[in-house]
């Protein structure tokens, strides 16, 4: 089913026309996407938002971002290895100066999400640029100084020709946060130092503040290596009539259940909303045992390589 066909589902359902006043079917387009979200973020449906994307790792650069929502596996065929997961306490006991510990990977550790895919290599000043002229709208910053103050900026965007965020402010080391006025028309990217400095974070197109995963390679690359990274991407709202939910099309039909639930809620009828909500309990059980949970999801594949060699064998 399309997004509108849930949607109209759901209208008809509940006894509105196929189109009804706008803050009707905006509160019920509300509800179908929160349900698009709970299903999809419930343990057992990860592999409804798998991706494999591949990213490159630059000589004697230690941290990376990506815009997705976990990462499941990294692995390299140029040295046909897989990469073991391990913690940030392990990676700050072991590689305190990342800088001076280069070879070939083979841990990669989580850092979190950020809203830049790579810190300023020394204190900076800090540039957004776009690649459409028609970007002329504010950005902003939060950022911290290298006195451990933090620091909210703001300019006017001047579209392809680079602008800095504040001219006297010049000691940048880290950004807490990035996001443009309106959603951006080109690519927007901020910078450190100049207009063609290093890129530290990028709006794209139709967004209006970007999302990274940021993860460390230990020990840090020595040479550009490509890395295949497993992992699960972020739910994107439905907002086009032909949008259709990543769950199999036999299920769509939650959707549209857990709508007319939180309707049904929001107008006190708790006796019929009990009932559905039984039926809706009992498909998403069905849902999950459609899908295929991978061994990755496993306690064995989360070991590192020391503990799998400890294994017994059979």
């Amino acid at each position: 089913m399309t997004f509108q066909q849930i949607q109209q589902d759901v209208f008809r359902r509940l006894g509105y026309a196929d189109s009804p006043a706008s803050a009707i079917s905006n509160r019920l387009n509300t509800f179908i996407n929160r349900w698009h979200r709970r299903v999809l973020s419930l343990q057992g449906m990860a592999s409804l938002r798998r991706v494999l994307v591949t990213q490159a790792s630059v000589a004697n650069q230690a941290t990376y971002g990506i815009a997705l929502n976990s990462i499941r596996w990294i692995s390299e065929t140029t040295n046909d290895r897989r990469l073991f997961q391990q913690t940030l306490g392990w990676y700050r006991e072991h590689y305190p100066d990342p800088a001076n510990a280069t070879g070939t990977p083979q841990w990669w550790v989580p850092l979190g999400q950020s809203r830049i895919h790579t810190r300023p290599a020394n204190a900076s000043e800090l540039f957004v640029i776009s690649t459409s002229a028609s970007d002329t709208g504010t950005a902003y910053v939060e950022v911290v100084r290298s006195t451990g103050y933090r620091r909210s900026l703001s300019v006017t965007m001047n579209g392809v020709t680079a602008v800095s965020m504040g001219a006297a402010i010049t000691d940048i080391v880290d950004v807490v946060d990035f996001y443009v006025s309106a959603a951006a028309v080109g690519t927007i990217t901020l910078r450190e130092d100049s207009g063609t400095g290093t890129a530290l974070s990028q709006i794209p197109i139709g967004a209006t503040f970007p999302r990274f995963l940021r993860y460390a390679l230990a020990p840090t690359p020595n040479s550009a290596v490509t890395y295949t990274i497993d992992g699960i991407v972020d739910v994107v709202d439905m907002a086009n009539a032909n949008d259709e939910p990543l769950a199999p099309h036999d299920f769509h039909d939650i959707l549209a259940d857990g709508a007319i639930y939180d309707e049904w809620v929001s107008r006190g009828r708790e006796r019929e909303a009990r009932v559905l909500r039984a039926d809706i309990e009992l498909r998403i059980r069905r849902l999950r045992a459609t899908l295929v949970e991978y061994a990755e999801d496993g306690r064995d594949d989360r070991l590192t390589f020391e503990e799998t060699i400890k294994l017994p064998i059979t």
